[in-house]
Order: C-alpha cells, then structure tokens, then sequence
C-alpha cells in the first residue's frame, strides 16, 4: 500500500482522478459494496458506494445502491435523497421505486 504524504495523491489517485469522469469506472467498487453488503458490513458499503457515484455519476444503479444500504443503517432521510436524486435524473424503475416507498414508510412512522 503506498502512503500519501501532505498534499500528495498516491498513484491510484491520480490515475481516477485523470480518467474521471468515465462511464467505466466505478463497477467494481459498486459490486464490492453489493458483496459487503450481502455480508451485513453496511459501513465499509456505503464508502464503496460513495466511491462508486464520486467515480461514475452518472450511473443510477450506484446511487439505487448507495440509498439501499444507508437504509440499511437507519439514515432514512438520506437514503430518501438519494434515491430521489436517482430517481429524478433517470426513468423509474420498480426496485428503486419499491425501495423509495419502504424509506418513506419508515420516516413517516418516526
């Protein structure tokens, strides 16, 4: 592992961040975030996740996976965001939609 000194990207950085954004990046930290999750390690997901959108936004999956997990660890309102802002920039789709409504159930009943 290469360590960052003050101020300075390590390789891989640098390297993401030329290539950013790219509709290619971001598929495997977004399918290790589905693997974390699968296991019940919702925090170490949800930075795979963020990792994933700061890569590739303009993929809606990402973001659908990002609200799934941040539900998962009870931050509704958050979830609620993001499947939203998922939802408004592309067309609906049954699963996002199903968990759009499990996310507003849960905060209404707070």
């Amino acid at each position: 592992m290469v360590q960052k000194k003050k101020g300075k990207l390590n390789p891989d950085e640098r390297r993401e961040n030329a290539l950013r954004p790219n509709p290619h990046l971001g598929y495997d930290r977004d399918e290790l975030g589905m693997y974390l999750v699968s296991r019940g390690a919702y925090k170490i997901a949800e930075s795979q996740f963020r990792r994933a959108v700061w890569l590739n936004p303009f993929e809606p999956a990402f973001k659908e996976h990002l609200a799934l997990c941040l539900y998962k660890l009870g931050r509704y309102a958050e979830a609620l965001q993001w499947i939203q802002e998922q939802q408004d920039n592309e067309k609906k789709n049954a699963d996002s939609h199903k968990l759009l409504e499990l996310i507003e159930c849960k905060i209404n009943k707070r």
